[in-house]
């Protein structure tokens, strides 16, 4: 710039501006100085336009009058990183604002950790973050503000309450865990022995709650956690609280323990070697445990669990828990006479001509064929860890996923897998809801705008008691709202889940012949597939190869 030359005071670190006012073309003027400056090797350097703005009215003033004294100003001077440190209301958190320097100095780490210290902060201090903000104010232009969090506290946790675990695992989770040889390999062929135990014998323990973990602020100021809270015991069917220990549930018969929805239940036991004409059939009050086949026709019927460990040919097995068979189970084919009926879950090794419904789940350890299927959860052909048994030639109704190796038949029999019956629950509960949903505000709504005009006239003293029970009423009715718009995101929530879980995985196989539906939308197996999932995406059955 023309007249303007720029200079360091090395002794006071001070940017200098002299001015020759006669060798300036026209008037100086603060933009135009700035705009030299930041184009000059001085532009890191913090500026002072007040000073700026000074010089110019003086070079100004001295041209003007034909002075031929040079005018001299401080313009500019460096400025170190201006860092500061901001405690949350909480103090569960502090801020680091790091200010890029002007020409000047970096704070080093240490630097920053004696301002924490003295602005009170003492733990919860990331050394990572405090170099990051370092790092980026010395490559930043200057006078950049960066701003992170440094320091945080713990927050404590609260201990856990106690726990009720069972002492024996029940029949179905025994049955579905393989048993380990005396190599500690796992024989896939031992199914474990049926289990019961004797009176008194103790069947679940309380685990006491925990003491939770002290927590602190980043000012080192002690977070108490709150121990757990004791949960009672909630007991079962024929248990008691040993009279020694509060925290032991004991067996008052002797039976099959079943553990389920944190309560244990012991179920009266009936054991015979066999169902058959001999026998009769068994309708009993409690489990069922047969050591033997069930033969052509019978019946068994069963409150509890029923464990078969045999042979069920054409019969009828109803439990109003779950049923095991350790063989197989096989009816007539395309009839499917026998009759596999659990409020619980299903677990045979192998099945055909089979009319199966299960409340929860189904598991076929090897293969299923001409049979009819209704569950309300998996189902799953083969080992649970790795399911590689084979099913076709069969009508599914499923509720979750259905997991198997081979799904279908190289002859490209018929197998249907339906997942309407679930999807169409939720829709009448959820559609059930929301017409209730709809009808709730529109009340409330109204009932609030006529509460609202009545507290905005006189009300007389007489009827002051009624119109306090009309607002109780009126915050009850907006609970209630509250209440069902929960319930209203609940099942929307899962409507989604169910179609996410819609799906079949065929970890070898899968044939032409294979239909999977939910109402309308339909997918149909017209080749083969190798290693493959079926499953509902953006509303439509897509194939999706399963990856190594």
């Amino acid at each position: 710039m023309k007249g303007v030359t720029l200079t360091v005071n090395k002794a006071t670190g001070q940017l200098l501006a002299i001015v020759d006012p006669l060798v300036v073309d026209g008037t100086l003027d603060l933009k135009a100085v700035e705009k030299f400056i930041q184009s000059s090797d001085y532009n890191q350097f913090f500026i002072l336009a007040s000073a700026i703005e000074s010089l110019c009215k003086q070079s100004n003033d001295a041209k003007a009058s034909n002075s031929l004294d040079e005018q001299t100003q401080v313009v500019g001077e460096i400025r170190d990183a201006k860092v500061s440190i901001k405690i949350a209301d909480d103090q569960m958190s502090a801020e680091m604002t790091i200010e890029s320097p002007y020409s000047g100095a970096i704070s080093s780490y240490n630097d920053v950790i004696a301002l924490l210290h003295q602005e009170g902060v003492k733990r919860g201090i990331s050394k990572k973050r405090i170099n990051n903000l370092l790092f980026e104010a010395s490559e930043a232009n200057s006078g950049i503000e960066f701003t992170n969090v440094v320091a945080r506290g713990l927050p404590p946790r609260d201990g856990k309450t106690s726990v009720l675990k069972p002492l024996f695992p029940n029949a179905i989770d025994r049955i579905l865990q393989p048993q380990e040889a005396d190599n500690n390999k796992v024989d896939m062929r031992d199914l474990g022995n049926i289990l019961c135990v004797s009176q008194k014998t103790a069947v679940a323990q309380r685990s006491p709650p925990s003491e939770g973990r002290a927590g602190y602020t980043v000012t080192n100021s002690p977070l108490i956690a709150k121990t757990g809270e004791w949960k009672e015991i909630k007991l079962g069917v024929n248990t008691c609280i040993s009279p020694n220990d509060e925290n032991i549930i004991l067996a008052t018969v002797t039976g099959q323990p079943k553990f389920e929805n944190e309560i244990m239940n012991v179920d009266d036991t009936f054991q015979t070697k066999g169902v058959n004409v001999g026998t009769g059939n068994i309708n009993y009050a409690g489990a069922v445990i047969v050591n033997g086949d069930v033969t052509e026709s019978m019946q068994v019927i069963a409150k509890g669990d029923i464990t078969i460990n045999g042979f069920v040919e054409s019969a009828t097995i109803r439990a109003g828990g779950d049923i095991i068979i350790t063989e197989g189970a096989m009816g007539k084919m395309n009839e499917e006479d026998c009759r596999l009926h659990a409020k619980g879950s299903v677990f045979v090794q192998h099945g055909q001509g089979l009319d199966i419904v299960a409340g929860k789940n189904l598991n076929v350890r090897k293969q299923l064929a001409y049979s009819r299927v209704k569950t309300g959860g998996t189902v799953t052909i083969g080992d649970p860890e790795k399911p590689m048994g084979s099913i076709f030639a069969s009508t599914i109704q499923c509720g979750s996923t259905l997991y198997a190796g081979v799904v279908g038949a190289v002859s490209g029999s018929s197998l249907t897998v339906d997942f309407s019956e679930g999807v169409n629950l939720l829709n009448t509960r959820y559609d059930s809801i929301l017409t209730a949903l709809k009808q709730l505000r529109e009340n409330n709504f109204d009932h609030g705008v006529k509460l609202r005009e009545l507290h905005s006239k006189h009300v007389p003293n007489a009827l002051i008691n009624q119109l306090n029970k009309m607002d109780s009423a009126f915050e009850s009715e907006k609970h209630l709202l509250n209440w069902l718009e929960g319930i209203e995101t609940e099942m929307r929530k899962a409507k989604v889940a169910y179609e996410k879980n819609a799906k079949v995985v065929a970890y070898k196989e899968l044939f032409p012949g294979v239909s999977i539906k939910i109402n309308k939308r339909t997918w149909q197996s017209n080749k083969e597939y190798f290693k493959s999932a079926i499953s509902l995406i953006d509303g439509k059955w897509q194939y999706t190869p399963l990856l190594k």
